[in-house]
C-alpha cells in the first residue's frame, strides 16, 4: 500500500503496515531534510563566490569537493 501511494520503491510485509507506515514516513522526511541541505548549501556557495570567495574555501565551509562547488556556481559540468 505504500509503494503505491508514495511510489517510493518501499516495499513491506503488509503485516507490519503499522510500523512500515512510520517507517516509510520517517525516510521521507530524511530524504527532505538532505534535499533542503544540499540546496542551501548550493545557494550559500553561489552567494559566497558572488562575495568574491574563493571556490577552494567556499568547499571547505560548506563541506563538499572543490569540483562540486565549481559545478553548483558554473565553472565546470557536473558530472
Amino acid at each position: 500500500m505504500i509503494e503505491a501511494i508514495t511510489n517510493s520503491g518501499i516495499k513491506y510485509d503488509e503485516s507490519e503496515e503499522v510500523v512500515v507506515v512510520c517507517q516509510a514516513i520517517q525516510e521521507m522526511r530524511k530524504e527532505s531534510e538532505r534535499d533542503g541541505e544540499l540546496k542551501k548549501a548550493r545557494e550559500a556557495a553561489e552567494k559566497l563566490y558572488e562575495m568574491g570567495l574563493d571556490t577552494e574555501k567556499i568547499a571547505q565551509v560548506a563541506g563538499y569537493a572543490a569540483e562540486t562547488v565549481k559545478g553548483w556556481i558554473g565553472l565546470e559540468s557536473c558530472k
